[in-house]
C-alpha cells in the first residue's frame, strides 16, 4: 500500500511537467509577431543560409521591391528543410550570392524580418509555402 501510495503522490508531478512540455511545443510554433493580413515583396542578394530543423533561415541583403529606400539586412523564416525539399526547392538548388524575391508575412514590430510565403529565383522559377 505505501508503495502505491508513492506512485500516486507523482502523478501530479508528472502531469504538470507533461503540461509545462506542451506549453513549450505551442509557445515554438506561435507566428503572432507575423502581420497575418499583410505582405511584403523584398529582392536582393542572399547572404546567408540556415538548412536546419525546425525552420530554414535565410539572410538577403534587400528592400522592399516598392520602396526606394537603402538595402538593410532582412530574415526570412521558412518552413522544414523537408517541406522546401519536397516542394522542388533543395539546399543545393541556391547559394550565398543569388538574387532571390521573397514574398512574406512582415514583423508586427516593424523589424526586417519576414515568415515565408514563395520565393522566386533569378531563373525566374517560383516556390510557393502555406506557414499555417
Amino acid at each position: 500500500m505505501t508503495s502505491m501510495r508513492k506512485q500516486i503522490a507523482h502523478v501530479p508531478f508528472l502531469l504538470l511537467l507533461l503540461a509545462g512540455g506542451a506549453t513549450v511545443a505551442w509557445a515554438h510554433h506561435s507566428q503572432s509577431q507575423f502581420e497575418p493580413e499583410k505582405t511584403v515583396v523584398i529582392q536582393g542578394t542572399l547572404t546567408r543560409l540556415s538548412w536546419r530543423n525546425p525552420h530554414t533561415l535565410f539572410l538577403i541583403q534587400a528592400r522592399p521591391a516598392s520602396s526606394t529606400d537603402a538595402e538593410q539586412e532582412w530574415t526570412v523564416e521558412g518552413p522544414s528543410p523537408a517541406q522546401l525539399t519536397r516542394a522542388g526547392w533543395g539546399s543545393t538548388v541556391s547559394k550565398i550570392g543569388d538574387k532571390v524575391m521573397f514574398n512574406g508575412r512582415p514583423r508586427r514590430d516593424g523589424k526586417p524580418e519576414l515568415l515565408l510565403l514563395s520565393v522566386t529565383l533569378s531563373d525566374g522559377k517560383t516556390f510557393n509555402f502555406s506557414p499555417d
